[in-house]
C-alpha cells in the first residue's frame, strides 16, 4: 500500500478537532481510516467508533474500506472481526462502527476518537452528544453546501482545517478523474481551438450552466458549492461602512421562544439595503444562560427598570429608545412589553405580505449585510425554493433558517409603506 498526498495532510493535524473537507475522489476517507488502524494496532485499549447517517450504507462504502486496509496492512483476522462492525486488535484496541439511523445510538459514549463520517448528513445534535466526550473528533464531508460545521466548530479554537482535492490522490482511476474534469468542461465556457476556459473582467471562468458549475466547485475543487434554487446572493460590507452611514436605522424584529430570535439592523442608503445581525438566538437560549435569581429579576422589572426578559435584550443591544422598532405581529403583549420599558415606536408589522410577495420585494434590492453577521450569511445562503414529492422546484421557499431573512423583511415593508424605499 502507498501513500497519497492526501494522507500526510491529514496526519499533519494536531488540534483536538479534525475537519476534512474534500471533493470526489480526494482519498480522505481512505487516509483517516489508515490513520485510525494504525493507531489501533499501534497503541493499546483505545477506544475508536466511526460513525455515518446509516449503517447499510457503510458496509459497502468504509467499512468495506476498512477491511480492505486491514487486509492490505496484513493484520486482519477474521476471528476478531464481530458482526462486522466491530474489530478487536491484540493489543486491547477496537474500532466500532456505529450508523446514526437508530434513535439515541452513540449518546454518553466515551471514546479516545470519534470520526464522523459524511459530517455535512448527520444533525448538529447528533454530532455534539457523539463527541463531547471524544479526546479527539474526526469530521469529513462533502462540502455541497455550507451546514453547523462551518457555523459553529470551523471558528473554535480547538479545530483544525484542511480542504482536499482528487489532485490529492495520485492512485484515483483515470476514468473516475476524466468525469471529474467533465464537471468542469460542462460548467464553463472552453476555446474549442486552444481548450483554454474563458474568463470574465472580474478574472472568473465564464459559467454556460450553472448545475455542472456548481458540481465542479463541490466536487472538483472541494469548494462551498451553492443551495440548487438558491433565492439570494448578497453581498459582505464591513461593519465600519455601516455605522459610518448617515442614515435612518430601522430595527426589523422576528420573535423567537424556541427558534432563534432575530433582530437585525437595516439601512437604506444609495438604493442600497445594508443589514446588520443584532441578535440570534432563542429566549430559551438566553434563559438557560443564567443564574436562576437573576432571571427572576429580570421577570420582576428589578434589572435597570425593564420590564421582562424583552426590555432587558433590547436594553444590553444598546438600541435606541426612539428607534422603529418593526415587530412580528403574533406576540402583541411582547411589543407592548417594550412600549411599557421606553421603545415607543416599537410596533406590528401588520398584515404580512404574502410569501411570494416577500421574496420578490427583497429580490429586487440590492442588499448587503455587513462582516459580523454570519447567521445572516448564512441564512441567505440556504434560503431555497422547495421541491414537490417529484424534484419539481415550487415558487414558494423551504419554510426554515428564515427568522433574520422575516425580520429583514418586517423592516423593509415598513419601510416601503413609508416611503424611504421607492424602487421596488
Amino acid at each position: 500500500m502507498q501513500a497519497t498526498t492526501a494522507l500526510p495532510k491529514i496526519a499533519g493535524l494536531k488540534k483536538r478537532i479534525w475537519g476534512i473537507q474534500g471533493g470526489q475522489g480526494a482519498g480522505k476517507t481512505y487516509g483517516i481510516l489508515q490513520l485510525l488502524v494504525n493507531h489501533a494496532s499501534s497503541n493499546p485499549n483505545k477506544e475508536i467508533f466511526v460513525a455515518s447517517e446509516e449503517l447499510s450504507k457503510m458496509r459497502i462504502t468504509v467499512i468495506k474500506d476498512f477491511v480492505n486496509i486491514m487486509v492490505s496492512f496484513g493484520i486482519f483476522e477474521r476471528l476478531r472481526w464481530v458482526d462486522g462492525t466491530l474489530y478487536r486488535f491484540p493489543n486491547g484496541s477496537f474500532i466500532k462502527f456505529i450508523g446514526l439511523d437508530k434513535v439515541d445510538i452513540g449518546k454518553g459514549l466515551r471514546s479516545d476518537i470519534m470520526f464522523i463520517n459524511e459530517g455535512n448528513k448527520v444533525k448538529f445534535d447528533t454530532y455534539r452528544e457523539l463527541t463531547s466526550r471524544a479526546k479527539r473528533v474526526i469530521i469529513d464531508f462533502n462540502p455541497n453546501k455550507k451546514f453547523w460545521f462551518h457555523t459553529e466548530v470551523l471558528t473554535r479554537d480547538d479545530c483544525d482545517f484542511i480542504k482536499l482535492t482528487f489532485l490529492d490522490n495520485e492512485f484515483l482511476s483515470w476514468q473516475e478523474r476524466s468525469e471529474i474534469m467533465r464537471y468542469k468542461q460542462r460548467g464553463y465556457k472552453q476555446d474549442t481551438q486552444t481548450g483554454d476556459y474563458a474568463v470574465n473582467e472580474k478574472g472568473e471562468l465564464v459559467i454556460i450552466n450553472n448545475y455542472w458549475a456548481n458540481m465542479w466547485r463541490v466536487y472538483g475543487l472541494g469548494e462551498v458549492g451553492q443551495v440548487e434554487g438558491r433565492i439570494y446572493n448578497w453581498g459582505k460590507v464591513a461593519l465600519e461602512k455601516y455605522l459610518a452611514m448617515d442614515s435612518l436605522e430601522v430595527f426589523g424584529n422576528d420573535w423567537g421562544k424556541v427558534d432563534p430570535w432575530a433582530i437585525t439592523g437595516i439601512k437604506y442608503h444609495d438604493g442600497d439595503l445594508f443589514v446588520r445581525q443584532k441578535h440570534y438566538a432563542s429566549e430559551n437560549e438566553i434563559e438557560r444562560s443564567m443564574m436562576p435569581e437573576q432571571l427572576q429579576a429580570i421577570r420582576r422589572g428589578d434589572v435597570d427598570g425593564h420590564d421582562g426578559l424583552v426590555a432587558n435584550q433590547f436594553g444590553k443591544l444598546g438600541i435606541p429608545y426612539d428607534a422603529h422598532i418593526i415587530c412580528d405581529s403574533n406576540r402583541p403583549n411582547k411589543i407592548l412589553s417594550l412600549r411599557n420599558s421606553g421603545w415607543e415606536y416599537a410596533q406590528s408589522v401588520g398584515r404580512k405580505m404574502d410569501l411570494e410577495v416577500r421574496v420578490s420585494v427583497l429580490s429586487s434590492l440590492n442588499i448587503f449585510y455587513t462582516d459580523d453577521s454570519p447567521n445572516i450569511e448564512f441564512e441567505q445562503e440556504e434560503y431555497c425554493y422547495d421541491k414537490d414529492s417529484k424534484g419539481v422546484q415550487l415558487e414558494k421557499p423551504v419554510d426554515q433558517d428564515n427568522h433574520a431573512m422575516d425580520s429583514i423583511a418586517y423592516g423593509v415593508q415598513w419601510m416601503f409603506n413609508e416611503g424611504i424605499i421607492k424602487n421596488i
